[in-house]
């Protein structure tokens, strides 16, 4: 009995092997790409191109040390996260609210829909120093830009998804005696659950650049403050320690919107086959 036990838990090990083989491939043949650029880019940098460019990846990351130990960048890191958070959330929030109006109300959606697709189509860029008018040079421009950006994706994405609702199962559901609070938490919103992740993951990168254009055009403190005064002192390590900051801001909420869409959508069951290796 105990020699079958042991062959069952070996064949068992032998099974799960090649699995954890094939994610750590899948994990190398992913990093791949970007280290043969960092490698190739240290070997440019003053061969190809001039170092006063573009740096080196090495300097870059000792720039990026020298920040985080002298505590630098701290107060930077703050006063954009902070913008981040604040902007993403409003923006998010009234996409959703607004979105799920038009998209349950015809009606409104007849009023509000020119207004709504006349105001997107104004370059969002432009509204910043009329925000800093309004607002002032602190925070409270850099979420309002921000929100703007995230609103309309959020929007159109929610309003899509509640246009797109199944009317049978509208009627299936009143016909059972559901009223519209039900309508909203058990059809509507279960719906639109796929259309709300993907605006808010498409939002992300449209907040950091609100927030960055904001911090641009005129701020006290923030990364797009360090990093244009890096570029009017011809620091490209600081640029880059900059960007690369901002992109692990943008890797970290992606990150988050996953895990969020892995837990409001675990309900859902993946449809078909995956793409074929070609």
């Amino acid at each position: 009995m105990n020699d079958a036990v042991a062959d069952r838990l070996a064949s068992d090990q032998a099974s799960a092997a090649p699995p954890l083989r094939r994610e750590w491939a899948q994990r190398l043949l992913v990093l791949l790409p970007g280290l043969a650029l960092l490698a190739f880019w240290q070997w440019a940098s003053g061969r190809l191109i001039k170092e006063i460019y573009i740096s080196k990846p090495t300097a870059i990351m000792l720039r990026l040390y020298e920040l985080f130990a002298s505590g630098e960048i701290y107060p930077h890191l703050w006063t954009t996260g902070q913008e981040l958070v604040m902007g993403y959330g409003i923006g998010v929030a009234a996409g959703i609210v607004g979105g799920y109006a038009l998209g349950r109300s015809p009606r409104l959606a007849r009023i509000f829909e020119p207004y709504v697709m006349a105001f997107y189509g104004v370059p969002k860029i432009a509204l910043a120093p009329l925000f800093i008018i309004w607002f002032g040079i602190g925070v409270g421009s850099k979420v309002a830009l921000a929100s703007i950006m995230v609103f309309f994706l959020v929007f159109y994405n929610v309003y899509a998804g509640v246009r797109g609702v199944d009317r049978e199962v509208v009627n299936l559901a009143l016909v059972m005696g559901a009223n519209q609070r039900q309508l909203t938490y058990h059809v509507y919103l279960p719906a639109a659950a796929p259309y709300v992740i993907l605006g808010m993951r498409m939002a992300v990168p449209y907040a950091v650049i609100g927030v960055i254009v904001g911090e641009f055009t005129s701020s006290i403190e923030g990364l797009g403050l360090f990093i244009h005064e890096a570029s009017a002192t011809y620091d490209p390590a600081g640029v880059f320690a900059g960007i690369v900051i901002l992109l692990a801001f943008v890797v970290g909420a992606n990150a988050v919107t996953g895990r969020l869409e892995r837990r409001l959508l675990r309900w859902r069951k993946p449809s078909g086959q995956g793409p074929s290796d070609i």
